[in-house]
This record gives structure tokens, sequence and C-alpha cells, in this order.
């Protein structure tokens, strides 16, 4: 029986300038026990800098912190969402779908975490959807010195209703000094720690390390449920994100994830052809093409 395994902890570096920063982890350096987890960045920005571009075989999460400005989503397939402080929007891209996102207004920060999550191969040809999970929706564990919002699955008894498009469940953990959280991590189920700011102790059943800001430790691999726990140095907050691993290869290039070399060509043969659709920048002004059947 397997038992479980823990990546070395790294401080990914923080990238850019003051229009637009990022905290960048990525799966590759955590020697696959990220997977479904393609990678993920905390970011800050103040406008529109990446523009219209293509995702296609993988969901791209966008979870908008509290104290952050609105940021607006609009997609190829017609959805236009402002995405609230302390709200998600999961991006299906399936197939192809191209999309941008931008404050609200322009010029003030937008805070959050972009997750870019794996699909399963034999799904990655499903036409792409938009999931909304509003604030509303989240539900939340607090007692004293302890808040814990459920953004998607479940921790314990408390279980996010909204149906997401694959199970994956991810923890906002805010923690004052001296106060701690368990959560049980399932069975065959990966796991990935961030750091938000301060400090804690993260142990399991094999160890104890001592995390602070910006962070990341995976794990995977256990056959068992797996208790992990969270001890406050100082008042901290941290994300926990696990999900199931898919165990597939792939083959990417920008934010189109594939399963082959082959799918991959397709998939930017199909964005230049405009099955994916584009968006259309006239000044100010996003014009959406819809895709080419």
């Amino acid at each position: 029986m397997n038992k479980l395994v823990l990546s070395t902890v790294i401080t990914p570096d923080v990238q850019g300038d003051e229009q637009f920063f990022a905290r960048k982890a990525r799966a590759k350096d955590f020697d696959g026990l990220m997977d479904p987890i393609i990678g993920f960045d905390h970011f800050e920005l103040k406008h529109d800098i990446f523009g219209p571009h293509p995702h296609a075989g993988m969901s791209a999460i966008s979870y908008v912190f509290e104290n952050s400005a609105p940021y607006h989503s609009v997609d190829s397939r017609g959805n236009n969402i402002v995405i609230t402080p302390g709200s998600l929007l999961w991006t299906y891209a399936g197939k192809g779908v191209v999309h941008a996102e931008f404050p609200v207004p322009d010029g003030e920060t937008v805070e959050g975490l972009q997750l870019f999550v794996n699909i399963p191969a034999h799904k990655k040809q499903e036409d792409p959807k938009s999931i909304f999970i509003d604030k509303a929706q989240i539900p939340e564990i607090n007692q004293e010195g302890l808040r814990v919002r459920i953004v998607c699955g479940e921790t314990g008894s408390v279980v996010n209703k909204v149906e997401t498009p694959e199970e994956l469940t991810m923890l906002h953990i805010y923690l004052e000094a001296g106060k701690e959280f368990s959560h049980q991590l399932p069975a065959q189920w990966s796991g990935t720690v961030f750091a938000i700011e301060g400090y804690f102790d993260f142990m399991t059943n094999q160890t104890t390390i001592e995390l602070e800001e910006g962070m990341v430790i995976s794990m995977a691999e256990s056959d068992f449920e797996e208790p992990l726990k969270f001890i406050a140095i100082t008042n901290c907050q941290l994300l926990l994100i696990s999900g199931k691993p898919l165990h597939e290869q792939l083959f990417s290039k920008g934010a189109m994830v594939m399963d082959s070399e082959e799918a991959l060509l397709n998939a930017a043969e199909n964005y230049k052809n405009g099955k994916m659709g584009f968006i259309e920048m006239e000044g100010e002004t996003r014009k959406i093409v819809k895709p080419v059947l």
C-alpha cells in the first residue's frame, strides 16, 4: 500500500511589474504530485495585459479574492460575466474557446488565483462551458480565529453544492495565531498547499513543515485517507487545492493542453481557422465572433 509522498517546498519567483505581477507555480516542478493541476498564478493586475487568447483541453479557473476589484470575463461563446470579489469563474475549455479578462474599471487592481486544471483525454473534445460560483454560493466555516471558504468541493460535512465539470476541492483558509484547521485528503487524491501570507505549520502523519508566504508544496499517491493539519504560527491565510490525478501525458502550447502532438496541432489549426471563435478589439470594445462550424 502506498503512503503519502510530499514534494520539496518551492517558493516560486514573483515575475512582472506594477501593471501585472504574479507568483507562478507549475506542475513540472513538483514531480507530478500536482496532477490534475497544471499550474497556477497568484496575480495582481491593473489592465487587460493578455488580450483575447485561446484555451483548449483544460480548465482555466479564475478565483478573485475578496479585497480585489471585479474581474470581467468575456469569451467567444458569448459568455459575459463579471467575477465579483470573492467569486469564481470556471472556464471549461474543452475543444477550444477564446476569452479575455480585465479589471473593472480599468486601472483598478485585481488580485486572485488563476488555476489551470487538466481535462481527461476522453473529454478534451467536448464543447466548452462556463460555471460561475458567486460569493453568496460559497459556504463557510466560521469559528473563533478560524474562517474557511469552501470555494468548491467539500471539507468534513460542509459541501459547496455548485456542480463543477470535474471533482475539485479548493479551500481558502484564514487562521489567527495559535488556531488550527484539519482536512481529510481523500485516498489517491493529490493536494497542493499555497501559503498566501503569514507562517504556519503544515502537518501530515509523516512530518511537520513550516510554511511561509509564497511557499508551495504538493502531495499525492497515498492509498489511504490522509489527515492534513494547519497550525498558525502568526495570523495567516492559505489555499488548499485537491483533486484526483489523471496520470496522462500532456502536450502543451501556451494555454492549449492536449493528449498528443497531433491533437495539439489540430487545436492550433482550429484556433487559426476560427473554429474556436475570436474576440476582436475595436478600441476599448470587444466584439465576439462566434466559432465557425
